[in-house]
């Protein structure tokens, strides 16, 4: 027995393990963390995994996790694309629209290039994957990987939240009387106005992506994949599942549809030791510790050097200590303030000693500090960091810093606001009981999921009629318009009745006189 039963587990861990690819091409780091957050989970349920993604991970890998690196895309998106941050205040929605419908194109050159990724579409023609995870928030350039590997189960995820077209296009029905685009700095409360432009910017981006964008990111993909490849809308109906990066505790609450799975804040975790600089720092800060950052993908040494200085002014006017994700360096700093040029950010917001969290309003950021219940000052530059700073602000769980024309007086005022007003505190912790108190973990039910699909070999079954229907009908927009026009054709009817009757009557009074 003592040599039976060790082989027979070994035999049925070998069979619960399957062979994943995980594609997560984006170039952003946040994005990697979420994605990797759910490949580690599927690791160490004994799954092997391949993870396609253009960010480096020189972490100690399990031997059943496998990189390939696209090689090159960050520098190539940098030489090309450079971010202006001080520009971004209150970008225009018009400008964020029409850069989503391009950036896909621009991606795809640069992720199907690289020798690693053509190394993939060399494996053996008969090698099988048992499922497919695909990011689905930029583009359907990866899609034809589906077809390459002979139509394994195949999911979808975004870190993205949970973006109008990624709704529509697999079948959730799309709410803008209520549910704010992506990029509007809206509420669940819209003027008429507001939902008339929310209304406009949710269809026709869903539109330009039928019409223009897979059409395009398929002319692309033809040129590494091969002529033969089907649509990207035939491929991306062949994903049964989608976990989201979205949860009715985090977000604004909306009705999901059986094939959309719930799993916001997949990537929070307790807090684990910081390193020893960071731990004495933090230890030792007797007034508290403000955690200052901007994220992975914009850069606070790219601030203009009078938003820097007017920063620096006002946190030497309090007593607790700022620790700023800072990336180059700087002048003049005041004794409270201490720069890094990356922060374990997730482990520093769960330490006790942190106070307040000035970040710029990204979802998974966000996400973090609630998990905390650290309260928040949000300063948005673009796309969904607008609608997050709402929602943290709605909630008052926060308040919202416009730094581009703020005074040092403005940046200590605000500040002083959220410290020294516990309503923030407390509402920020009673949304992260709220969010804990669950039967599982959001990595637990993802990783649930998926390998649902694996067991089932999909889950079409899961999807409602929406997903295969034109708009119109989804909507019951064509049943509206014959309803309408039934009744305007009645009462039309009844008006010519009407006017006969009267006509009839008078010429019946004129034979009478």
């Amino acid at each position: 027995m003592k040599i039976i039963l060790p082989l027979l587990a070994l035999f049925i861990k070998s069979a619960l393990s399957a062979n994943i690819l995980v594609v997560a091409p984006l170039p952003s780091p946040s994005h990697y963390i979420w994605n990797s957050a759910l490949a580690y989970g599927l690791v160490n349920k004994n799954h092997n995994v391949t993870v396609v993604t253009s960010d480096k991970d020189d972490s100690p890998r399990p031997k059943n996790l496998h990189h390939i690196l696209l090689e090159g895309t960050y520098e190539f998106m940098h030489e090309n694309e450079e971010m202006n941050i001080n520009e971004m205040f209150g970008s225009n929605p018009i400008h964020t629209l029409i850069e989503m419908q391009s950036m896909p194109d621009f991606f795809c050159e640069i992720f199907l290039k690289p020798k690693s990724f053509q190394n993939l579409l060399d494996y053996p023609k008969d090698f099988k994957f048992d499922l497919i995870i695909i990011d689905v928030t930029m583009g359907s350039c990866f899609y034809p990987l589906i077809h390459r590997f002979h139509y394994p189960p195949t999911i979808a995820v975004t870190p993205f939240l949970l973006p109008s077209y990624v709704a529509y296009n697999f079948g959730n029905q799309v709410n803008p009387s209520y549910l704010p685009w992506h990029s509007l700095p809206y509420t669940g409360e819209m003027t008429f106005m507001e939902r008339v432009s929310n209304f406009l910017l949710v269809y026709v981006e869903v539109g330009l992506r039928y019409v223009h964008q897979y059409r395009q990111e398929h002319k692309v993909a033809r040129k590494y994949f091969g002529e033969d490849i089907p649509s990207m809308v035939e491929l991306e109906r062949h994903m049964s599942l989608i976990l989201t990066n979205s949860d009715p505790v985090l977000d604004f609450p909306q009705p999901l549809a059986p094939n959309f799975i719930p799993v916001g804040g997949l990537h929070t975790r307790k807090a684990k030791k910081l390193p020893d600089d960071l731990q004495n720092l933090v230890d030792g800060a007797k007034n508290g510790v403000i955690v200052f950052s901007l994220g992975s993908n914009i850069r606070s040494d790219k601030l203009d050097e009078n938003v820097q200085q007017i920063l620096l002014s006002a946190f030497s006017k309090i007593p607790e200590t700022v620790v700023w994700k800072f990336e180059s360096e700087i002048k003049d700093l005041p004794k409270n303030v201490i720069v890094r040029k990356w922060l374990p950010q997730n482990d520093l917001l769960g330490h006790p000693n942190v106070k307040l969290f000035i970040g710029h309003g990204g979802a998974l950021s966000t996400q973090e500090a609630i998990f905390h219940g650290v309260p928040m000052i949000c300063v948005p530059f673009f796309m969904d960091q607008f609608l997050n700073t709402q929602n943290v602000v709605t909630k008052k769980m926060g308040l919202e810093l416009s730094i581009r024309n703020a005074t040092s007086e403005d940046v200590y005022r605000t500040i002083r606001e959220v410290l020294d007003n516990p309503i923030y505190s407390e509402n920020m912790k009673k949304t992260s009981n709220r969010f804990k108190d669950r039967m599982e973990t959001p990595l637990e039910r993802g990783v649930f999921w998926a390998e649902y699909v694996i067991r089932h070999g999909g889950a079409d079954f899961l999807n409602t009629p929406a997903r295969d229907l034109p708009l119109y009908k989804a909507s019951g927009l064509d049943v509206l318009v014959f309803i309408s026009l039934v009744v305007v054709l009645f009462f039309i009817v009844v008006l010519k009745i009407v006017k006969l009757l009267k006509k009839l009557r008078r010429k019946k009074k004129v034979k009478t006189n």
